[in-house]
Formats: C-alpha cells, sequence, structure tokens
C-alpha cells in the first residue's frame, strides 16, 4: 500500500481524471446549449440585449428565442458570468467550431485544474498520501465527473471557489498584497457568478480579516479589490433598472420553495400554474423582471405568514435533505447507488467533521462555518442536487480528521 502511495502522483491522477471525463462527456454530454443559456446568447446575438423574457404584448412576456424585431427585456435574473464565458468560446469558435462541445472541453480543462487546486489546499492540511486519496475521492466523485460534461455553471463555479480558498490559505501563510489581490479577483467573478456569494465573501473577510488576522487594511483592500471586479455589471443595472443590484430572484426562488405544493427541489410548476406570467397585468418594461420578482415574493410571504409553524417545518425538512438526502427527488438517476451511496457516507463524515471543526481557530473552523452557513441559508429557499456538488470540497476537507484515521487504520 505505501509502495502504491509513493509511486502514484497527481500526474497520475490528473491523466486519470481526464480520461474519465472523456468517456462521460462521449457519451452523456450535453449536445446544445438549453435553457436559459441558450435563449441568453440567442437573443444576445438578435437583439443585442442580455435578457431571455420576450415581450408579447404590453402586459404580457416570456422566456424564449426571439425573432428578429421583437422585444427582448434587459435581464437582472441571471448572474452574467457563466454568460460571459459561453460567449468569449463562441467569439474564440469563429462559428466554426461546434459550441457546446468547445464549452464542455473547456469545463474538463477547468476541472482538471480544480483538481490540482484542491490538491495543493488539502496538502496544506494533511500528508501527501492522504492527500492523493482525498483528492481522488474529488476527481472521480460520480457527479463531479458528470458536471464538467453538462451546460452549467457548476464547474466554474468550483474552479472559482477552489482559487478563493487556495489564495485564502495563501495569505494565511504569507499576507501579501498578491495573495489578497487575487483572493478579492476570485471573490468579485464569485459574486458574478452566484449573486448571493456577497454574504458569504463578507462572512469570510469580517472572520479572517478583522477577526483572524485583525487588519482592517486588508479588509478595505479586499472590499476596494471585489467591488472593482463587480462594478461594471452594478453600473449597467443601475442605468438599466435604475438599481444598485447584481440579481433579482429572491421573491421567485421564495416561492418556488414555500408554497403549498411543498418539494425539498423547489416546484417551479407550481409558480407556472398558478400565477401564469400573461395574466398578472406587468407591464413589460425594463423593470419586468424586478416588478414580476416582487409579485412573487409577496405571495411568498404571505404563505408563510398563513401557516408559519408549516413552513418552518418545511425548513427544517430542507436543512436535513441537505444535510443527508432528499427522500423525494424526481431528479433522474439521483438514487443511483453510484450517486446516493457516497453521497450519504460523505454527509455523515463531514457533519461529524464540521462539528469538530467549530472548536478549532482559523481555516478548518471558517470552512466549517461556511458549510453550515451554506446549508442554512440556502434551505431558506429550496435544495437541488448541484447544490451538494459546490459543497464536496467542502465536505471533504472537514472529513479529513475521520480520513486520517480511517487512513491510519487502512496503512497499518
Amino acid at each position: 500500500m505505501e509502495k502504491y502511495f509513493n509511486t502514484f502522483s497527481i500526474a497520475h491522477l490528473l491523466t486519470l481524471s481526464l480520461i474519465a471525463r472523456i468517456i462521460v462527456f462521449y457519451f452523456y454530454g450535453d449536445t446544445a446549449l438549453t435553457n436559459e443559456w441558450e435563449k441568453l446568447i440567442h437573443n444576445k446575438e438578435i437583439s443585442g440585449i442580455f435578457g431571455f423574457y420576450v415581450a408579447e404584448s404590453e402586459f404580457a412576456a416570456h422566456p424564449k428565442l426571439a425573432e428578429v424585431g421583437e422585444k427582448v427585456l434587459p435581464s437582472i435574473y441571471m448572474p452574467p458570468l457563466y454568460y460571459y464565458f459561453i460567449y468569449v468560446i463562441k467569439f474564440l469558435s469563429l462559428n466554426i467550431f461546434d459550441l457546446s462541445n468547445l464549452v464542455i472541453i473547456f469545463q474538463i480543462f477547468l476541472s482538471l485544474v480544480s483538481i490540482l487546486i484542491f490538491f495543493k489546499i488539502v496538502s496544506n492540511l494533511t500528508t501527501k498520501e492522504l492527500s492523493i486519496t482525498i483528492s481522488s475521492i474529488f476527481a472521480f466523485y460520480p457527479i463531479n465527473v458528470l458536471a464538467s460534461s453538462q451546460i452549467s455553471s457548476i464547474t466554474l463555479q468550483i474552479f472559482l471557489l477552489l482559487n478563493f480558498f487556495y489564495f485564502l490559505t495563501r495569505i494565511l501563510k504569507k499576507k501579501s498584497k498578491s495573495n489578497i489581490f487575487f483572493f478579492s479577483l476570485f471573490s468579485g467573478l464569485l459574486i458574478l457568478t452566484r449573486g448571493e456569494f456577497f454574504l458569504f465573501f463578507l462572512l469570510t473577510i469580517i472572520y479572517f480579516f478583522l477577526f483572524y488576522i485583525k487588519n482592517f487594511k486588508y479588509f478595505l483592500f479586499s472590499i476596494i479589490i471585489t467591488l472593482i471586479v463587480i462594478t461594471p455589471y452594478l453600473y449597467r443595472n443601475y442605468v438599466l433598472f435604475e438599481s444598485f443590484t447584481l440579481t433579482k430572484s429572491f421573491g421567485y426562488n421564495l416561492l418556488k420553495g414555500n408554497n403549498p405544493n411543498f418539494k425539498v427541489e423547489g416546484d417551479a410548476v407550481y409558480v407556472e400554474k398558478e400565477f401564469p406570467r400573461n395574466k398578472l397585468k406587468i407591464k413589460t418594461n425594463n423593470n419586468y423582471e424586478i416588478n414580476l420578482d416582487n409579485f412573487y415574493k409577496e405571495k411568498a410571504i404571505q404563505n408563510i405568514q398563513e401557516d408559519p409553524m408549516k413552513y418552518l417545518r418545511f425548513y427544517f425538512i430542507k436543512v436535513l435533505s441537505f444535510l443527508f438526502m432528499d427522500l423525494g427527488s424526481s431528479y433522474p438517476n439521483y438514487y443511483n447507488f453510484f450517486h446516493i451511496l457516497p453521497k450519504i457516507i460523505l454527509s455523515v463524515t463531514s457533519l461529524l467533521g464540521a462539528v469538530i471543526s467549530l472548536r478549532k481557530k482559523g481555516f478548518i473552523q471558517y470552512i466549517s462555518l461556511y458549510y453550515f452557513a451554506n446549508i442554512f441559508l440556502f434551505s431558506i429557499f429550496f435544495v437541488l442536487p448541484r447544490y451538494s456538488l459546490i459543497l464536496l470540497p467542502v465536505q471533504l476537507l472537514l472529513s479529513i480528521d475521520i480520513f486520517k484515521y480511517l487512513f491510519r487504520k487502512l496503512m497499518n
């Protein structure tokens, strides 16, 4: 066993990971842009506007592929970074190569770099041998292998998050401006990928720069760099919507996850069926998405106020589903043995590790706080399978102490 770990290197792991992702890409990869990404790219080319709602009348709009001459409404619902990612690849393709294939090829590359960065993070916390083992779990975790072959922002998000963690560990070793700059750069990019990440960014810099390192200059410098990254998009939104906001989806997400037809993963069908957009009399101007989201928010709050205990119970069901598994998932292959077994095992080890890590100071305590903050925040809305994937590196980091014990038993 020891001889195996002495000969098996990160280069071998990356090679095997590439082979696994190519195989999955060939058999299960997406063959075209889908859902909102297809609409955003198409509508931008047709109208020059970043948006997926198309006005059908003065008081009705529908998310669809616009035709020449149709009015596309500017969007504030979707964070823009993955759209930019696809659009840059489309520009580089010169319309010669298949766009979906190129996007997935780039995602596979990002996935491999993510494995390397994760290995570097884990190497700072444990031995090389155990780092290879934990990195192998991350690399070959079934849903992680599959994700890179799907048209989804999750692979990009994991890549950015691991860089965020990596430069945070670099800051703890060497408090240089360059490390803080790159940490803040990736913070800004993550906010442009998931708007709610701004809350986790604040949690991070308050914990480290105000309470742990206790350096207000670092705190201020990080805020400034991050704001520089997100300001162009904030300015765009202010010009179009007269609002300094990154995204406007709170109401829709709250209603999707808090309605009488309760599902852990939320129920978009309920929203569409109960509140058809063409009957809401919301004017199709630049503020259409903002006003629509405010309408959804009012309905969701009304649901909760009518029976707060019921929705509190729903909340704790979502928390438990996030921590362990959703007993009522409708997602294809969710209960597949190769998905559900590693998920349950990792859920138990990471929860135990998170509780243990709360008593420690520094990076690992922060990771535990980050883990619980994600679970308690997203459970307010709904819990999708991909949410577990974005927490995968966090869960593995929290499980290190337990893996150390098991690894020692295995080596002996």
